[in-house]
């Protein structure tokens, strides 16, 4: 491969990364959403629909709310309002988590493809493996090794 070749295939490679990166990454205006970041600021032009539009309203009229703002980070906060404005909470989150649920897709795949590699290439107890590879929950390897025998007595 000589180097204008790599060159290319380098260059090509980092624009695609750059088009994934501005997907995920609008340039667009942010404005509208102003009012995630700023619940307590009026803003005329947050686009939202009415009954959500007058739930952030009475949302910005209490003031234990915007004490509790100030000390909570933004995803905090609307995790906190969720009992009394959930549907103002979900807007939210949907705006400050766009692709959350993209994350566990993807780790699962990389697992799938570091699981089934070319030395082990059965299928059997394909969910279980993945269910440990993507599990947050750590096992208790010594509490699994001390309910087994090391060599059953004869």
């Amino acid at each position: 491969m000589n180097a204008n070749s790599l060159k290319e295939s380098i260059t090509c490679h980092l624009r695609s990364l750059l088009d994934k990166f501005n997907q995920y990454f609008l340039t667009e205006n942010v404005e509208p959403f102003d009012w995630v970041r700023q619940p307590f600021t009026n803003c005329s032009s947050n686009n939202l629909p009415s009954e959500l539009e007058d739930a952030l309203i009475e949302l910005s009229s209490d003031r234990t709310l915007q004490a509790s703002f100030a000390s909570k980070t933004l995803d905090e906060f609307w995790l906190s309002v969720v009992q009394e404005y959930p549907g103002l909470s979900k807007a939210a989150m949907d705006i400050l988590t766009p692709f959350g649920s993209t994350y566990l897709c993807e780790k699962t795949f990389s697992s799938l493809a570091y699981i089934k590699n070319k030395y082990r290439c059965r299928l059997n107890s394909m969910e279980e493996n993945l269910r440990v590879a993507v599990s947050s929950i750590d096992p208790r390897i010594d509490l699994l090794c001390s309910r087994k025998q090391a060599h059953p007595s004869h």
